[in-house]
């Protein structure tokens, strides 16, 4: 997920698919992760959402 500089929030598919967009969403944007997991067609958070840097070289 990205979150803007106004608090929106943009859900991408992956962690990476996120950093290739980032830039679009200006100053102030950051992307945040979380693991899920899925039982019984639900899906549940094990630790919440956390802000990642960007580890790509």
């Amino acid at each position: 997920m990205i979150r803007d500089a106004k608090g929106r929030k943009h859900s991408f598919d992956s962690e990476e698919e996120a950093f290739g967009e980032l830039s679009e969403y200006g100053e102030g944007a950051t992307v945040w992760t979380r693991e899920v997991y899925r039982a019984f067609f639900v899906t549940k958070s094990v630790d919440g959402w956390k802000q990642v840097q960007d580890q790509r070289s």
